[in-house]
C-alpha cells in the first residue's frame, strides 16, 4: 500500500495535480463499448469516429418563401421599377428539382426547404415581390447568384466528421447523425457507481428524522453530480460509523461497481473510520488529504484497479473535491478532453483570502450593476452551508501560488448558472 496522508498537517496536504499523477496510473477500469439507438447514446462517449454519408442538404434548396428566379432577370429591379416575371408553378420540399426549368423572364414560387428549379440560380424573398395576377409578379428587388440558397452540401459535405471518437455526444451529434439517416452509434458503455454515505446521523431520503438524524442529503447530491455527468449510479447507500461494516460493505461494493464514492468519515475524528477502512482493503494507492479549501480532508483510492473516491460529509465541501476531481478521472478512463465551462470575468467586491500552497473554491454572486460585471464572495468558510450555492452563480478558483484577491481585482469565475441582473 502506498499511502499519502497529510490531513493532520497542512504543509504536506498533497496538490490536485499530484494527487491525480498518483491515482491515475493505477487505475485499470475497462470501458467496452456497444451500440446503441442516438437518443439513447446522449451525453455518453462515441466510441467511433462517424462521418456522413451524404451531402446534407442533398440538393440545393431555398432559404426563405419567395420565388426562386434567375439572378439576371432581376438586376434591374428596384421599389419604383419592379421587374414583372411569369409564374410558371409552385414548388414544396417534397418537390422534385426537376419539376421546373426557368427560362427568361421567368420564375416559380417557393417555400423554405424547396428544391431549386432547374435554370434558377437564386431566391426572392416574398417580402419583396407583389402578385399581380396567377401568373405574373412584380419583384422590387435585385438579387446576386445564390441569395437566399442552402447550397447543397452546405451543411456537412459527404465524408465530412460528425463526431469523432472519444467525444461526449451532445443533441446536435444527434441532429447531424439524424440528418444523414444514421439511427445508432457505437459508445463506451457508462461506468457504474455506488454512492455511500457513512454516519450514525443519516437516514434515507424518505425516512424517519429522529431527534439527532438528519436526511443524507450530501450523499444524494453526489450522486445526482455523477448522474449529471452520465455516471451509472446502480445504488445508494447508507453506513453507520461502524468500522467492520464500512470495511466489509466497501469491499462488496468494489466487486459490483467501477467505482465507489463516499461521503462523510474523512476527517481525523475519533470515529472517522472511512480512510482506516478502506486503507486495512490493501489498496495499490491512497492519497488523504487534499490542497483545496473546502475539502481538505477527501481522499483517493484504487483497489485492484477499481477508484474509491472518500468525501467530506459537508456538502460543499463534497462538492468542491468532485470539482477538483471528477472531470480529470472521467476524462483519462475515456480517453477523451475536458468540456469547457463557462466564465465571465468581473470586479471583486471584497477581499479573498486563502492560505498559500491551498487551492481556493469560493462561492461567489455573480451580478451585473450599473453595466458592470460584479463578482460577490459569498461565504469563505461553512463549507456545510450549501444554500451558499442557490443563493449565489458561480465559482471563484484561486490557485495554489495566490494568497487569494484583493478587492476591485478582476477575476474569472466558473458560472454555474446564469447572471443576476
Amino acid at each position: 500500500v502506498v499511502l499519502v496522508c497529510g490531513y493532520r498537517f497542512l504543509e504536506k496536504l498533497t496538490p490536485v495535480e499530484k494527487a491525480l499523477s498518483l491515482i491515475l496510473p493505477k487505475l485499470g477500469i475497462k470501458v467496452a463499448s456497444e451500440v446503441c439507438p442516438i437518443l439513447s447514446a446522449l451525453c455518453r462517449v462515441s466510441a467511433e469516429t462517424i462521418r456522413s454519408p451524404m451531402d446534407i442538404p442533398p440538393y440545393n434548396r431555398s432559404a426563405v418563401d419567395g420565388f426562386a428566379v434567375r439572378a439576371e432577370d432581376t438586376f434591374s429591379a428596384s421599389q419604383s421599377n419592379p421587374v414583372v416575371l411569369s409564374v410558371k408553378g409552385y414548388m414544396g420540399v417534397c418537390d422534385s428539382p426537376n419539376k421546373y426549368s426557368l427560362g427568361r423572364f421567368e420564375c416559380v414560387e417557393v417555400a423554405t426547404g424547396a428544391p431549386i428549379p432547374q435554370g434558377a440560380n437564386a431566391v426572392v424573398m416574398a417580402e419583396y415581390t407583389k402578385r399581380i395576377t396567377n401568373s405574373r409578379v412584380e419583384v422590387y428587388t435585385s438579387v446576386a447568384p445564390l441569395a437566399n440558397i442552402s447550397l447543397k452540401g452546405e451543411d456537412l459535405k459527404r465524408g465530412d466528421i460528425i463526431i469523432r471518437r472519444g467525444e461526449i455526444v451532445r443533441p446536435w451529434h444527434i441532429g447531424l447523425l439524424a440528418a444523414a439517416n444514421i439511427d445508432s452509434i457505437r459508445v463506451y458503455r457508462r461506468l457504474n457507481a455506488i454512492v455511500v454515505g457513512i454516519g450514525d446521523e443519516l437516514v434515507p431520503l424518505g425516512g424517519r428524522v429522529e431527534q439527532g438524524k438528519i436526511v443524507a442529503s450530501t450523499t444524494y447530491m453526489v450522486a445526482s453530480y455523477l448522474i449529471e455527468r452520465g455516471i451509472n449510479v446502480t445504488s445508494i447507500e447508507i453506513l453507520p460509523d461502524n468500522y467492520e461494516l464500512i470495511r466489509k460493505r466497501i469491499a462488496e461494493f468494489l466487486e459490483k461497481a467501477d467505482m465507489v464514492v463516499t461521503t462523510g468519515g474523512t476527517s481525523v475524528g475519533l470515529k472517522d473510520y472511512t480512510i482506516k477502512a478502506v486503507e486495512s482493503l490493501q489498496p495499490e494507492i491512497l492519497v488523504h488529504g487534499l490542497a483545496i479549501k473546502p475539502g481538505r480532508p477527501t481522499g483517493l483510492a484504487v483497489k485492484n484497479g477499481k477508484l474509491v473516491i472518500m468525501l467530506s460529509g459537508y456538502p460543499v465541501a463534497a462538492l468542491t473535491g468532485l470539482i477538483a476531481l471528477f472531470d480529470k478521472i472521467y476524462c483519462h478512463i475515456y480517453g477523451t478532453k475536458p468540456q469547457p465551462k463557462p466564465k465571465v470575468k468581473g470586479k471583486l467586491t471584497r477581499r479573498v483570502y486563502i492560505e498559500p500552497g491551498v487551492r481556493g473554491f469560493v462561492r461567489v454572486k455573480v451580478y451585473v450593476e450599473n453595466g458592470e460585471v460584479k463578482v460577490e464572495p459569498l461565504m469563505l468558510t461553512g463549507s456545510g452551508i450549501l444554500s451558499t450555492l442557490i443563493r449565489g452563480n458561480g465559482i471563484l478558483v484561486v490557485p495554489e501560488d495566490l494568497e487569494g484577491y484583493d478587492e476591485g481585482d478582476i477575476v474569472e469565475v466558473e458560472l454555474l448558472s446564469p447572471i443576476v441582473n
